[in-house]
């Protein structure tokens, strides 16, 4: 077994069911210094209690809980980070908070009096937010490796999510900012399939201003019996879950375990290289690992890397 003992790994949303197995498989190959973020101390301590009654580990695994990562709030994340011990910086840093939201209408977060649609903004604002924190106060070595966590929706998945499609600088900037008032219909998954799209624009753009990091876009594949339905309304969480079971059954989804072995794999580098998007085939859900981006062109436009860049300079105070 390769020597990990020496990288500290940093993960947020680590109460989360996929974060969670992925924390045990890391374990399991030695990584014994984790950083647990997540938004209550509470929920946090439950979820390493969790973890530590189902794996094996000895005397010097360092599991630590910082809670006060609430992605939809830049100032409780700043506090976070200085909370964290500065004596070493992170190896490793999956930014895996984030979540549907599910609602009849677009919801939105105010910044500095400006508006963000509210699924983008807890997606991928909050992991910037943490990335430029992190980078502030001296916490990354010199060839971290981050991994956003993606998802297929950023190139489409028939009959579930719509391909994402912005014709325009000007379009990408309507949609984030809520400001046309020809937006298309709110709908919850191809909001998710939207703020997957971005996250993949996000990475392309930071690993070519940071050449030194790896930072990699991944999706393990569509998998179910995940904590992302907890907060809708118990008829339509049994719809899902009804969903995804016949999708498991089908082998169109997978277990949180499997999901989780399969970022686990990623963050210790057996998977994917810097600036790449990786999920299932083209038309899959699940399946051998495949570069998204040619399956929607928009993510290969400079220009709105570019000015989605550009939008989130007012998170960098």
């Amino acid at each position: 077994m390769e020597n990990n003992t020496n990288k500290r790994v940093l993960i947020t949303g680590a109460n989360g069911a996929m974060a969670k197995e992925t924390i045990k498989h890391l374990i399991k190959h030695g990584y014994n210094n984790i950083v647990m973020a997540v938004r209550t101390k509470h929920k946090g301590e439950i979820a390493k209690r969790e973890i530590l009654q189902s794996v094996k580990f000895d005397q010097s695994l360092r599991l630590a809980v910082i809670d006060g990562f609430d992605m939809n709030h830049p100032e409780e994340i700043r506090k976070a980070v200085q909370k964290i011990d500065k004596t070493e910086p992170f190896d490793i840093v999956f930014l895996a908070a984030g979540f549907a939201v599910f609602s009849d209408n677009y919801e939105f977060i105010t910044y500095k009096n400006t508006r963000f649609e509210k699924t983008v903004f807890q997606n991928l604002i909050g992991s910037h937010i943490v990335y430029v924190q992190l980078k502030r106060n001296e916490l990354l070595s010199k060839t971290a490796r981050i991994v956003m966590a993606g998802g297929e929706g950023a190139r489409g998945i028939s009959g579930m999510i719509k391909k994402p499609h912005f014709e325009s600088k000007k379009s990408l900037m309507d949609y984030i900012h809520l400001k046309s008032e020809s937006l298309p219909k709110y709908n919850p998954m191809n909001a998710i399939g939207v703020s997957k799209f971005v996250g993949g624009l996000w990475v392309k753009k930071l690993a070519e201003i940071e050449p030194n990091l790896e930072v990699v876009w991944f999706s393990p594949g569509l998998t179910s019996g995940s904590s992302g339905l907890k907060n809708l309304p118990k008829v339509k969480q049994t719809v899902f879950k009804l969903m995804f079971g016949m999708m498991n059954f089908l082998g169109k989804s997978q277990s949180p375990q499997k999901g989780g072995e399969k970022y686990a794999d990623c963050l210790m580098g057996n998977i994917g290289k810097s600036g790449e998007l990786i999920g299932a085939p083209e038309g899959k859900t699940l399946g051998g690992y495949t570069e998204q981006t040619p399956m929607n062109s928009d993510l290969e436009k400079i220009e709105l890397r570019e000015i989605l860049w550009n939008s989130l300079t007012i998170f960098n105070a």
